[in-house]
């Protein structure tokens, strides 16, 4: 063998081998266990083709040696080239406020049959009565009768929701008088640096686009139906990362758990910084887990911390939609972030696992459509609330099968720089994602001691349990 089809070929396999050895590693912590065994079975591979190559037990033509690592070489390069197709989401029409009495969660969480408003309501929208009235007599996510309550655990969900209830109804405190001389650039690294501080793995600034303001006031505090009026000219975005083993419990109420906490962390960050920035002398008010007055994921992917994918959350090139987000708004001077572009516009129209794994099928499976003036997917939130309710969690399925929502590693890190490149580099991805974990990845978690449910123990079991049902039905 030539010494340079020799020298190229120790390189390729040195290569291909160390980072699937690499790739065997990443899996066994993470405890994904499929993902382990098939990259234990290509380690294994590789070797045997290093042998045959390197070491030549019968007679190879030297074309076919020096053409692997150079077919190789070609390949990887067309994957990492940055021919980006990273297009931002598309807005033909001019968006209008959308009203918060007709968000899903304002018509089960402050309505009641009997009131004035109730009655209103519906009046308003009589084609939601009737899907509302159904799911209305089925049990709440913390009542017994759903699929994972358990009288132990989902008092977990139940008491730290009560908790944020308790403790952000009153955001709109009085601000002080006096105004603090400040620069915008000194005071936007002040408050970066405070939020993360304070517990925020991301955080951006934008200026605050109207169309994300609600128009009228349901769920949040205040005289239902009265119109909003807010004028405040910046946003900051906050984001919580959501453990990645309590989402991998999905669609089981421990997810559920996960999220209640992250939201309450997300709030304590915007609250102390929304009061943080009164005492300064200049107006503010959190946004958070029901009391909001604007739409926290446009806003989050207007300050830069992410894009809307097909599933209707954020996707973060951090943590994948694996986030909880709060927003303070502000007449604070500040400077601006950048919306960003990764991929995601691109990579969601063909991977779908989202939409393929929700057991209520309330992800959009289709192309985008003009939505109030926004080109996007849009999910069913009366078919997904309907599943909570009969799940007894907020599901997270499409959290958990998300490709971008594996935890931050060497091996995942440097898949995510490579699918921001280009559209091949995206396909090959999720080929490889499908590959290892499956088109319906399962969890291969073991509940913690503290969580672990009296009346289910096997999660995967359960979690297909779910989505045979939806698909038979």
């Amino acid at each position: 063998m030539p010494n340079i089809a020799l020298l190229l070929n120790w390189i390729v396999f040195s290569v291909l081998v160390l980072g699937n050895v690499s790739f065997l590693l990443t899996s066994a912590i993470e405890k994904r266990w499929r993902a382990t065994g098939l990259s234990f079975v290509s380690v294994i591979l590789l070797l045997g083709a290093a042998c045959l190559i390197l070491f030549q037990p019968f007679e190879i033509p030297h074309g076919i040696v020096l053409f692997l690592p150079i077919g190789i070489i070609i390949l990887t390069i067309m994957f990492i080239l940055p021919i980006r197709k990273n297009l931002s989401i598309k807005v033909p029409g001019a968006p209008c406020r959308l009203d918060e009495r007709e968000a899903i969660f304002h018509r089960f969480y402050r309505l009641r049959p009997g009131m004035k408003e109730f009655n209103t309501f519906y009046k308003m929208h009589p084609k939601l009565q009737a899907i509302d009235d159904k799911i209305r007599n089925m049990p709440n996510l913390d009542e017994p009768g759903s699929r994972s309550y358990d009288p132990l655990t989902s008092m977990m969900n139940a008491a730290t929701f009560d908790v944020i209830e308790k403790i952000t109804r009153d955001v709109e405190w009085l601000t002080r008088k006096t105004q603090v001389k400040v620069t915008d650039e000194e005071i936007t690294s002040k408050i970066k640096g405070f939020g993360q501080y304070l517990g925020a793995d991301l955080i951006g600034i934008t200026k605050l686009n109207p169309a994300h303001v609600y128009s009228h006031i349901g769920r949040s505090p205040g005289k239902w139906g009265d119109p909003i009026e807010l004028n405040h000219p910046f946003a900051i975005a906050i984001g919580v990362e959501m453990d990645f083993d309590m989402v991998h419990f999905a669609p089981h109420h421990a997810s559920t758990t996960e999220t209640a906490y992250k939201y309450f962390e997300a709030a304590k960050v915007a609250m102390i910084l929304s009061r943080y920035i009164q005492l300064l002398g200049y107006e503010a008010r959190a946004h958070v887990d029901g009391n909001y007055r604007v739409m926290c994921v446009p806003v989050a992917a207007d300050a830069g911390l992410g894009e809307l994918g097909r599933l209707g959350l954020l996707i973060t090139p951090e943590f994948g939609p694996r986030v909880r987000l709060s927003v303070v708004t502000t007449n604070l001077p500040l400077v601006c972030d950048k919306p960003i572009a990764f991929g995601v516009q691109d990579f969601c129209t063909f991977c779908k696992k989202c939409a393929r794994n929700c057991p209520s099928a309330a992800i959009d499976n289709g192309d985008k459509k003009i939505y109030n003036g926004v080109e996007k997917w849009q999910s069913s939130q009366e078919s997904c609330y309907k599943f909570w309710r009969l799940q007894g969690s907020d599901c997270s399925l499409c959290l958990q099968v998300c490709p971008y929502s594996h935890p931050s590693s060497l091996t995942h890190n440097l898949v995510r720089w490579v699918i921001k490149q280009n559209h091949l580099a995206r396909r090959l991805a999720l080929l490889a994602d499908d590959f290892f974990y499956g088109k319906r990845p399962k969890s291969g978690k073991t509940f913690p001691s503290w969580h672990q449910p009296s009346q289910l123990n096997d999660i995967d079991k359960f979690s297909e349990m779910t989505r045979t049902e939806n698909s038979s039905s």
